[in-house]
């Protein structure tokens, strides 16, 4: 909620001598939101570059591993446990030009294929909700990084606009941990684990406006419309799961918009 305001609005107020056409107008500039790939400057401020090794946790398809080779020349290790991202990241990195920099290994959060203080830097982007034993993943984290050495983390979690009815329908849609939508049972588990937060960006709504406004995003309200209003078709033209996923795909989205969920951007230090 924006605001918890003394009192309700009234006919006369809404429909008042205020000017709707300049307040439209108003709502038509953009704010300059910074895009999602500002996280990639959070990793550039940490010094990163060709002599380091870089974890990409929860790398899906390993896009995010080969832009850091190619943006800062390091070795990045690409670790995921789906099979199909594992697939197409071997692909990915097969076709790419800084491919030779990447590797990518099956593997989870909880149980990282690597050895201890392997990596410079630790990079998780949009992941943490998926973790079933988040402790045990952090502790994993920092066994795999040199001591001093980060972690980026970019997360979301719920607001207290969420409310419970749409929390438990969003987290069922989108394979999501109950329990990680918590920032602050993560700073907790972060601190516990071995992690000193360094900063912390409430990036809120930000990336998701940019990506809106640089249609780089798809308008999740229509889409939210059209898959309620032609569930029975689209589930037997692209199957159950797909369209399970898709509508908390839309549903995440437009919860992120309108401040019901918050992106958060976390840098970790590894205590020594």
């Amino acid at each position: 909620m924006i605001d918890s305001w003394s009192k309700p609005i009234t006919i006369e107020e809404m429909y008042g001598e205020w000017d709707y056409e300049a307040a439209v107008e108003l709502l038509e500039r953009s704010l300059h939101p910074r895009s999602s790939a500002t996280i990639f400057d959070t990793v550039d401020s940490l010094g990163v570059g060709a002599k380091d090794v870089v974890l990409d946790i929860g790398g899906r398809d390993g896009r995010h591993a080969l832009l850091m080779a190619e943006r800062f020349g390091c070795r990045v290790v690409c670790v995921d446990p789906a099979p199909a991202n594992i697939e197409a990241g071997i692909e990915a990195v097969a076709e790419h030009d800084f491919g030779h920099l990447v590797d990518v290994r099956s593997g989870m959060m909880e149980h990282i294929p690597a050895g201890a203080g392997e990596f410079n830097l630790v990079f998780s982007r949009d992941m943490m909700n998926h973790v079933a034993d988040l402790d045990g993943g952090l502790a994993e984290c920092r066994r795999v990084l040199v001591p001093g050495g980060h972690m980026v983390v970019h997360a979301v979690f719920a607001t207290e606009d969420m409310e419970p009815g749409e929390a438990e329908r969003l987290y069922a849609e989108s394979a999501v941990v109950p329990e990680r939508m918590s920032s602050a049972g993560f700073e907790e588990a972060a601190e516990s684990t071995g992690f000193t937060i360094e900063s912390l960006d409430v990036v809120g709504s930000e990336w998701y406006e940019a990506s809106q406004e640089n249609g780089l995003a798809p308008n999740y309200a229509l889409q939210i419309s059209r898959l309620r209003r032609a569930k029975a078709e689209l589930i037997e033209e692209i199957g159950e799961f797909a369209y399970r996923s898709m509508y908390g795909n839309a549903l995440w989205g437009n919860y992120i918009l309108i401040g019901k969920l918050e992106t958060r951007l976390y840098v970790l230090e590894r205590s020594s």
